[in-house]
């Protein structure tokens, strides 16, 4: 699968929840999902849940989105859902319908204008066969380059869990791109002061998921999967001596990988979404700038408006530089 961006950069990480989803709920097409629209903007029910906070308008809106793309000298994105649509709690009934609805609307929104937006979509991981199938529809028929997937799919089940084994295989087969990311979780416990649920948990929660993948042994079971960690992998890059140090004293690490966590680490993507020039320029250097792609998490507070502008103060030189704008992940699909 090749893509069709114009050139220039390519931001990795931006959401979105498609018009044509909102169309869906507001036709009554499934019981238990809704949309309002009221004077604070839109309001959405997934699976009989009302959302807390109305839809930010640059999560619906193509014109907020493409004026915004302007200003940030990006060039192309590559959509995401809102993790709120990688819903891991229905039945198999609901999550074939919606699971499958989101990634259709996801491919019309990047139909309208594939040389801006390339897609991923979802698929439902609660039920590991159907998610198999929901991923080859997604990349078949409808186009998409791949799948977002929260940290976990429950408390109790975890992204190394044998039972996705055949979910790794496919994506692996397939060559899908798998974006990791927090999932939406009410702040509770030390994190319910200071907004620490976002500033703390959810990069601790991408952390906790690179390293079971690791040490799981997913990443050496199937080693040609793509996957990548948003918001500079957590703490993961910056804590991987800690995780070699542990596999060489403490037999709890050596359980489930045979291999180095030095390899499994190599295989794996991040985005730039560090907030911080040093803390990307380390992390290119622990990763590869061939594994390191320009991310935003638009349109949220906590996103990175300065995205090309915070690539290109790091000083990586022209090479890494264009490597991490738009080269390295354009090359993932060339083959």
């Amino acid at each position: 699968m090749s893509l069709r961006l114009r050139p220039g950069p390519i931001d990795i990480h931006a959401h979105i929840v498609p018009e044509g989803l909102i169309a869906r709920f507001e036709n009554g097409e499934r019981p238990g999902y809704a949309a309002s629209r009221g004077e604070d903007g839109i309001r959405v029910t997934l699976g009989g849940k009302p959302s807390r906070m109305p839809l930010l308008p640059g999560m619906v809106s193509l014109d907020i989105r493409e004026r915004t793309m302007v200003e940030q000298g990006v060039a192309s994105q590559l959509l995401s859902p809102w993790i709120a649509l990688c819903d891991y709690t229905l039945g198999e009934a609901d999550a074939d319908w919606f699971h499958r609805a989101v990634n259709a609307e996801m491919a019309a929104v990047c139909r309208m204008a594939p040389d801006r937006y390339a897609g991923i979509g979802t698929a439902p991981l609660q039920f590991p066969a159907l998610a198999v199938e929901v991923l080859r529809d997604a990349m078949g028929p409808l186009g998409l380059l791949g799948v977002e997937i929260a940290t976990a799919v429950s408390k109790e089940v975890f992204l190394d869990d044998p039972s996705l084994d055949p979910f790794w295989a496919e994506a692996e087969a397939l060559r899908a791109f798998i974006l990791i990311h927090p999932p939406l979780e009410p702040p509770a416990g030390a994190f319910g002061d200071y907004y620490l649920n976002n500033l703390i948990q959810n990069p601790l929660q991408t952390t906790v998921a690179g390293a079971r993948l690791i040490f799981g042994g997913v990443l050496e079971r199937f080693p040609g999967l793509r996957i990548c960690l948003v918001h500079g992998g957590g703490l993961l890059p910056y804590n991987v001596g800690r995780l070699i140090r542990g596999r060489l004293v403490r037999p709890e690490a050596k359980l489930r990988m045979t291999g180095s966590i030095e390899e499994s680490f190599s295989r794996l993507y991040f985005d730039t979404v560090t907030h911080s020039v040093p803390a990307l320029a380390f992390l290119v250097q622990q990763a590869g700038a061939d594994h390191v792609f320009l991310g935003s998490d638009y349109p949220f507070d906590m996103a990175d408006p300065e995205l090309v502008g915070t690539v290109q103060a790091a000083g990586l030189g022209e090479v890494k530089e264009e490597l991490v704008l738009s080269d390295g992940f354009r090359k993932l699909f060339e083959a």
